[in-house]
Formats: structure tokens, C-alpha cells, sequence
């Protein structure tokens, strides 16, 4: 595994973030933020302050191996992957479901021997009722914890972008709590779902429409 400058979880939808040193970023919560460094603090204890602390709302974890401190991370977790995707049609607008109270993005947990791309077009198809589903590129990966069951999870998601042609009324799959499944232009997204959806999803979104790739 290559050691990279960064690696981002988000604890209770809140961003944790391991560097090697800190450069302030735009990005960043400035009211709230913890920069923290692993000679002063363990990681388990930073982890469990951000859990459990309400006015916190992001820490920068600084450590001399973002590698080794990741895999630290990841072992005090049971990890459980899943896969989804932006879906984008030919007039500029993206589907989006809404699910428990919350704007989202289609996606769902890997089957047993099933590779994320193909997981990523299951999912999508069966919470959202849309077929002729093509994968474009792939997405940054992203990585959130929560409770279930007594274990602490770490679920590490698999991003696509897709396309569809496919012009047939969405069908909101309702066993998996969607109420709805509609296409929205990058301007309704930004006012209506932002203000109403998961930390992680608007930092894929975000990075994804700020792109220069994506520029329109």
C-alpha cells in the first residue's frame, strides 16, 4: 500500500483526518477543528474524543507515517465495503434518492464475490429503478464509521460516476426506506441537498463538481 499525504474518515459524520503536517484548507471547519498530534495524543483516544464530543467538529491528526497510522486505524474497526455511483444524464442532471430524513447517493454492500463495479450498477439499479447503466470513471473512495450490533464499523465505499439513457420513471426501491429518487441539475443539488445530507456525500459531491474535468 502507498503511503499517501492524507487519509480521511468521517467519525459520526465528522471528518478525521491524518497528515503529516497541517495546511490549513479552505475546507476545513475553523470553529470546532482539533489539530491534534499522535506524540501528545493516541489515536484510539483522538478517535473517541471526536465520537463522543459534540463541538467537535473535524480533527487534524498529525503523525510522522500517515501509512502506519492508517492501518492503525482500520484495525480498531471490523471493515465492511459497499458501492454506488452518480448517475448523470445527458442534460446536465444527476439522480439522487432520499433516504431516512437525508439527501444521498444510491449504494449498498459488496456481495460475496462480487468486484465494487459491479456491485456499484446492482445497487444503483435496484434502489432506483433505472437500467442501461454505464460506468464512466471511477470516484474518490470514501470511508465513515457507526455502531451496529456492539462493533465498531468502518465501511469503505466505492464511487463511480455512471450514465443512463434510460428515460423511464424512477422507482424508489421503499424495502431499502427510499422515498425518493429524482434527477436534479448541479444548482438544485448544491441548494437543496447540501443543506440536508451526509459530511462524506457533499465532500464527494463538492470534489466532484469543483473538478476541472467537470467544469461546465
Amino acid at each position: 500500500m502507498k503511503e499517501k499525504s492524507e487519509y480521511k474518515v468521517f467519525v459520526n459524520d465528522k471528518p478525521f483526518v491524518i497528515r503529516e503536517i497541517y495546511q490549513p484548507s479552505e475546507k476545513d471547519e475553523t470553529e470546532g477543528m482539533q489539530i491534534i498530534s499522535e506524540s501528545s495524543v493516541s489515536l484510539e483516544k483522538a478517535i473517541g474524543d471526536l465520537e463522543r464530543n459534540k463541538k467537535w467538529k473535524q480533527v487534524n491528526y498529525l503523525t510522522d507515517s500517515t501509512l502506519q497510522t492508517w492501518k492503525q486505524m482500520v484495525s480498531q474497526f471490523t471493515l465492511i465495503e459497499a458501492a454506488g455511483g452518480l448517475v448523470q444524464k445527458n442534460d446536465d442532471s444527476y439522480l439522487v434518492i432520499f433516504r431516512r430524513g437525508k439527501w444521498d447517493l444510491p449504494k449498498g454492500k459488496l456481495d460475496y464475490d462480487e468486484s465494487p463495479e459491479q456491485a456499484a450498477l446492482r445497487e444503483v439499479e435496484e434502489e432506483c429503478g433505472i437500467s442501461k447503466l454505464r460506468i464512466l470513471k471511477p470516484l474518490p473512495t470514501t470511508f465513515h464509521t457507526y455502531p451496529e450490533g456492539g462493533r465498531r464499523i468502518l465501511k469503505k465505499t466505492h464511487w463511480y460516476l455512471m450514465e443512463s439513457d434510460d428515460n423511464r420513471k424512477l422507482i424508489p426501491q421503499a424495502e431499502e426506506d427510499i422515498q425518493e429518487a429524482l434527477w436534479m441539475s448541479e444548482t438544485e443539488i448544491k441548494t437543496k441537498v447540501f443543506s440536508n445530507t451526509y459530511n462524506s456525500i457533499q465532500d464527494l459531491l463538492v470534489s466532484f463538481f469543483n473538478s476541472p474535468q467537470n467544469a461546465k
